[in-house]
């Protein structure tokens, strides 16, 4: 009864700062709209439907560049070839309809030329002879020049909506949707005609619908390419909407590590405990190497020592509080606050009420974040209502990055990159153990 009244007495003070009109509940998502997604007006854009994606392949790419790396047989999604059957059915009937096309694919620079895998074969069957295929480099495939220009071309004939398919979700495919986003296109991703090697998809998921994308089943995509019925958006989160379009920069952030102490680390709840365990010793490494340069903070209510089990950054600040974390971030000229650590749904509640009235964008980790009282995925929807931004590791790791190879890091962050590689203690998130 206590945490129940006191839940209540932080929404009555939300409510009295006006920051109700933030929040949307599920009553008011749209959940279906009349639209004819037609050749003239729509476009399917395939993001890297590569065989060294398919995790159960001899392409996967951890099994040729990382050998010695087990796969966890639970890692595998049992819908990835239900899910990559459903990509080749959008590009069959984007064929049949002569809709525009576009599919590209990821490779490495070597010195004898591109290092890639080769499409999925039996989406590459089913695509048009006239699909235009594009290599590339960036995560976001609208930061490549051509891919861009490509669909500037589009926009140019007409084509207002773009639908988009293919791996991975969390990655080049989130990436992807927000770049065409911020291009001014109306985007609908066929929810279950994307795969990754993170099952935990609903982060990702609520990122996209909270900056205005529409999520819809592959056969409801198809329906509505046949002028059939509505279009029914599934899934559908009580996440509200972004009034700016959220991306991740690390120019732009600051570090927030909640309660990194061994008596909160142990006491911490969270429905698969062990699994958080390598994505906070990456986060660690990263933020002792790679991105020492970001503003670090640790908040502890007791004052208590950041855990030994962790790297951290060696010029993390640490206070008992938010409120000087958020003078610190200000003083910076940080604009977005990425948190992880343990805190309670109360003191996460004040610490992302706080940052964004201090024009600070939070964004959660949700894959490092163990709650002080319950599991945190029970109460994070209503965070992001506030205004805060979901996220995972994996997914921020690559924002980070932007480019494969690390083409667009410093010499001195490539440098950091490389000392942090040869400890011997990361592992790449693609053989992380699933979360969920």
């Amino acid at each position: 009864m206590k945490k129940s009244l006191l839940v209540l007495s932080v929404a009555f003070g939300l409510s009295a700062c006006n920051i109700d009109d933030r929040l949307q509940f599920a009553s008011e998502t749209k959940k279906s709209e009349q639209v004819h997604l037609s050749a003239e007006n729509t476009g399917l854009l395939i993001i890297d439907a590569q065989q060294g994606y398919v995790m159960d392949s001899d392409d996967f790419w951890v099994k040729l560049f990382y050998p010695e790396y087990e796969i966890p047989a639970q890692n595998v999604d049992p819908q990835l070839h239900s899910s990559i059957d459903r990509i080749a059915q959008l590009a069959q009937k984007a064929n049949e309809l002569n809709m525009p096309t576009t599919i590209t694919y990821e490779a490495f620079e070597t010195d004898l030329g591109l290092d890639y895998t080769p499409y999925i074969t039996r989406i590459e069957q089913a695509l048009d002879e006239n699909t235009q295929s594009y290599f590339k480099q960036t995560f976001n495939s609208t930061l490549e020049t051509d891919i861009h220009a490509a669909m500037k071309a589009w926009s140019d004939a007409g084509v207002s909506r773009v639908v988009v398919a293919g791996a991975e979700t969390d990655v080049c495919v989130m990436q992807t949707v927000l770049g065409l986003k911020k291009m001014g296109f109306d985007v609908y991703l066929a929810s279950d005609a994307t795969f990754s090697t993170e099952i935990y998809e609903r982060p990702t998921f609520k990122r996209l619908q909270q900056a205005g994308v529409k999520l819809a089943k592959a056969s409801e995509i198809i329906e509505s390419m046949e002028a059939k019925d509505k279009l029914i958006y599934s899934p559908r989160y009580t996440v509200g909407m972004r009034d700016e379009l959220h991306q991740g920069d690390r120019h732009k952030i600051a570090m927030i590590n909640f309660n990194m102490d061994d008596t909160s680390l142990a006491k911490a709840e969270h429905d698969n405990k062990p699994a958080t365990v390598p994505r906070f010793t990456f986060l660690g490494l990263e933020q002792q190497f790679i991105f020492s340069y970001m503003p670090s903070f640790h908040v502890n209510k007791k004052g208590k020592a950041y855990t030994s089990k962790y790297r951290k950054n060696t010029n993390v600040v640490s206070y008992k509080t938010i409120d000087p974390v958020i003078a610190d971030i200000k003083a910076a000229g940080k604009t977005q606050a990425v948190i992880s650590g343990v805190v309670s749904q109360l003191g996460l509640y004040d610490a992302v009420y706080k940052l964004i009235e201090a024009d600070i964008t939070p964004v959660i980790l949700e894959d490092a974040l163990l709650g002080s009282d319950v599991d945190p995925i029970h109460y994070l929807d209503y965070i992001y209502q506030l205004g805060a931004v979901p996220s995972t590791q994996k997914s921020h790791d690559y924002e980070m990055y932007v480019q494969v190879q690390l083409g667009d890091l410093t010499e001195e962050e490539i440098a950091a990159y490389f000392q942090m590689i040869e400890l011997n203690e990361a592992i790449i998130p693609e053989v992380y153990p699933r979360l969920r």
